[in-house]
């Protein structure tokens, strides 16, 4: 991409590619809602799974319907002298990215009586320079200011995967086996796919162009129903699986 090329976002949409893209973004929305009723029906059920759990999930899913609806209405985008930058996804993702980690949180430490405020802390302060790195990138007309401001939001990405490989997975084998490999499995997937996102970024319009904007939107999409609506379903309903099996333990 030329310093002088406008960089098109992931929801940028045009023409017929427009209905393709609103289809899925409408979709999404469908199956939040449908998954967010799923949880209020578990959450009056708890099966021993603190209601924070499920508050967390409910926040996740809302907030991400409700931006997924704005950019659907090509009502995120923002002109300025330079460039048109669509801000939808990333005012979904610098709330949601938290919440997600809190929630894995929660999972390395169910069974743990004594929580470390100082790890949450740095688990969850680096994903906002994670996310924000995204709208400030695509900002850059230099292509080297772009990448440059790419890589600093994964250098941030890949401090928390550290954190959630290292120190929290410690925690995480504090618990009862059962709860040591669930944590496992939830995070080998949520890192996983915090990996895609920026992938597809980069593979997109923003960066090297391979990957066109309509089908960067489709693919963003498929990636947040695996993140908020998947994961979340994994999560929870491992854990309320593992408490009908009696290999639940909160402190």
């Amino acid at each position: 991409m030329s310093d002088h090329q406008m960089p098109l976002t992931p929801y940028a949409r045009r023409g017929r590619g427009a209905h393709v893209s609103e289809w899925w973004l409408w979709s999404y929305v469908i199956l939040c809602a449908a998954t967010l009723l799923l949880f209020i029906r578990w959450s009056r059920n708890p099966k021993g799974i603190p209601q924070s759990e499920y508050r967390g999930v409910f926040v996740i899913l809302a907030w991400s319907a409700i931006w997924h609806v704005v950019a659907a209405l090509d009502a995120g985008r923002t002109n300025t002298a330079e460039h048109t930058l669509d801000w939808t996804h990333y005012a979904d993702w610098i709330v949601t990215a938290p919440l997600l980690v809190f929630s894995l949180v929660l999972t390395a430490t169910h069974a743990i009586a004594e929580k470390r405020v100082g790890l949450v802390a740095a688990l969850i302060v680096p994903t906002f320079p994670m996310i924000l790195a995204g709208p400030v990138a695509e900002a850059m007309t230099s292509t080297a200011a772009r990448f440059t401001i790419y890589g600093i939001g994964m250098a941030a990405l890949a401090l928390v995967l550290g954190l959630i490989w290292g120190p929290l997975r410690a925690d995480a084998k504090r618990q009862p086996a059962p709860m040591a490999a669930h944590f496992i499995v939830v995070a080998l997937l949520l890192s996983l796919l915090w990996l895609a996102f920026p992938l597809v970024w980069i593979l997109g319009p923003p960066g090297v162009e391979i990957v066109d904007e309509h089908t960067s939107t489709i693919l963003f999409v498929v990636l947040s129903a695996l993140m908020k609506v998947g994961w979340s379903i994994v999560d929870v309903g491992r854990l309320r699986a593992m408490s009908d099996r009696g290999q639940l333990a909160v402190a």
